[in-house]
């Protein structure tokens, strides 16, 4: 099995994904926006059956921004 590090330690409180203005990015890249969210759940959950934890926190300066379900989920929405 190969050890996947993740940039952090398994003493670390964790990897923190902070995306800013994500709408901007989701309008012109619809697509590709889905995909970098639904890698990031995909590793975070890898990244939890060794150990690490990984985050991502998407702002969007759109209220009406809705994303599809990534890695089988609904994204959390916060107003």
């Amino acid at each position: 099995m190969v050890a996947f590090e993740y940039g952090t330690t398994r003493e670390a409180t964790g990897l923190i994904f902070a995306f800013t203005g994500y709408d901007t990015f989701a309008k012109h890249c619809p697509r590709e926006s889905h995909v970098v969210l639904d890698i990031i759940a995909d590793q975070a959950r890898r990244a939890m059956l060794i150990g690490h934890r990984i985050c991502a926190l998407v702002q969007t300066d759109d209220p009406s921004t809705r994303f599809e379900p990534v890695g089988a989920l609904r994204p959390l929405l916060l107003a």
